[in-house]
């Protein structure tokens, strides 16, 4: 989708979304590993459990084997949705004046931060490891010089064209001044 087909109730009149931005997908893939691995000794244990134990087909045992396998199953599917909702939910949006954070944690948690163009000091990009440098995913930070903590970016696709981005968008703010759009400034403070 592209960021004019979303809707932001909290625009301002002149602000316009620029980017939308999640995680990578490698990201998820790696919190899936070890689903994947489960799901394969859950499998495998499934096929070789009756040709271990010969008796086990006749057993009172099999129902509470099946039972056992499909709670794990079950527990797996609850994971992965739990693990896709935290991967879809977690945004990151630039606009014309602002960069937007949306976290989710879990299914009931939601942290909602912004920090304004204007107040950006720095903005840095770490790309480490094999991984991270192969499929170009990385974290991009931005610092204030207030108080905040850093605004992080985690493992987004393209950190160096999202810092670049991010870089022209506080250039122009810098350019406008402090008032917002050029429009805004009050005529004794324009350029002539």
């Amino acid at each position: 989708m592209k960021p004019q087909d979303y809707h932001f109730s909290n625009l301002a009149k002149d602000e316009h979304i620029l980017r939308i931005i999640h995680r990578h997908w490698f990201d998820i893939f790696l919190q899936y590993l070890p689903i994947l691995g489960i799901l394969a000794l859950t499998i495998m244990s499934f096929l070789a459990i009756p040709f271990i134990f010969d008796d086990f087909t006749s057993d009172a045992s099999v129902p509470l084997f099946f039972f056992i396998q499909s709670f794990i199953l079950i527990i797996l599917w609850v994971y992965c949705f739990l693990i896709w909702t935290d991967y879809y939910l977690d945004i990151w949006i630039i606009t014309t004046q602002r960069v937007i954070n949306i976290e989710q944690k879990g299914l009931f948690v939601r942290h909602i931060s912004e920090l304004q163009f204007s107040k950006i000091e720095d903005i840095t990009t770490e790309v480490e490891g094999f991984f991270p440098t192969i499929f170009n995913y990385g974290d991009v930070h931005t610092q204030t010089a207030a108080e905040e903590t850093r605004f992080t970016f985690h493992n987004v696709p393209n950190p160096y064209k999202i810092r670049a981005r991010l870089m022209e968008q506080h250039r122009q703010i810098k350019e406008k001044g402090s008032y917002g759009s050029t429009y805004d400034i009050p005529q004794k403070h324009q350029n002539k």
